[in-house]
């Protein structure tokens, strides 16, 4: 495989960077080749095994001539395939400042991490842009998507394009024009959350119990079923807001780690709702 960095050096935004890749690449079959791809970028080397207190780590120089990465393989392959294409996005992403005298170290949180204030937070998000947007990118993603949100859609894109299921949920969260959002929950307590653009206010603190209005409590409690239907739901369950339309489906697996889809019908009217832009609303939990 060939590959020229030369062609990459003046893009900026993690998602082009991404896109100019596939391009080089051209027409490929998934899953994504991703340690080709890293090895044909200047990553001289990759070690993917069991490690403890981080996830990925990417050694290099100051001036990115060449680099080595190391990725965890204690939640899976798919998980080490993300982790790697992760590593390569600091590779790539020129701005990207060091975290030490010899590259970037990740933990597990860091790589869930979406807020946007802090640089270190930042560059994992970006990171993480880049190594959904190599693994998944529009042309193979989009093509297995059904003409509703799906929570099946993603169980078949995490075989398909062999990445995890938590990075598709989020991508297709990210991706699909619905207003969406996704809650992880294991043996009925809420883990964490991702929304997308203009999803209401997520009530949800971290530990505490599904709420019994939501059908999802219900699903774990009964342990029924792989996959629920969407069905109509109380909007209070999960939000700040009582008078949209608000569905859910939830995917529960038998060690008891769930993902539940929620999916709103914000009225247009509702834009400045409480007498305020919702950029100045009270702040999400995450």
């Amino acid at each position: 495989m060939h590959l020229d960095r030369i062609d990459l050096a003046d893009i900026h935004a993690p998602r082009a960077i991404a896109q100019a890749v596939h391009k080089q690449l051209g027409e490929i079959e998934p899953p994504v080749p991703v340690i080709s791809i890293a090895k044909a970028l200047d990553i001289t080397e990759i070690c993917t095994q069991r490690f403890y207190g981080f996830e990925g780590m990417l050694l290099t120089d100051r001036v990115r001539s060449r680099g080595s990465i190391l990725a965890n393989t204690k939640r899976g392959n798919r998980r080490a395939r993300f982790t790697i294409a992760h590593e390569l996005g600091h590779f790539l992403i020129e701005r990207h400042k060091l975290f030490g005298p010899t590259g970037f170290l990740c933990s597990a949180q860091d790589m869930r991490e979406t807020r946007k204030a802090q640089m270190h937070m930042r560059q994992e998000r970006e990171a993480n842009q880049f190594a959904i947007n190599l693994l998944a990118p529009p042309s193979l993603f989009d093509a297995l998507l059904s003409q509703d949100p799906e929570l099946k859609d993603a169980q078949q894109l995490r075989d398909h394009l062999n990445v995890s299921l938590e990075a598709v949920i989020r991508h297709l969260v990210e991706r699909r024009p619905e207003c969406l959002a996704a809650v992880w929950s294991k043996d009925g307590h809420i883990r964490y959350w991702v929304s997308g653009d203009g999803f209401p206010w997520i009530t949800c603190k971290r530990g505490e119990r599904l709420s019994s209005l939501s059908v999802a409590s219900k699903i774990v409690a009964k342990s029924s079923g792989e996959f629920s239907t969407f069905v109509d739901t109380n909007p209070i369950a999960w939000t700040n807001r009582s008078n949209i339309e608000l569905f859910e489906q939830t995917r529960l697996s038998p060690s008891g780690h769930a993902v539940t889809l929620l999916w709103a019908d914000v009225p247009d009217e509702d834009d400045n709702d409480n007498g305020g832009l919702y950029e100045l609303s009270a702040p999400k939990f995450r």
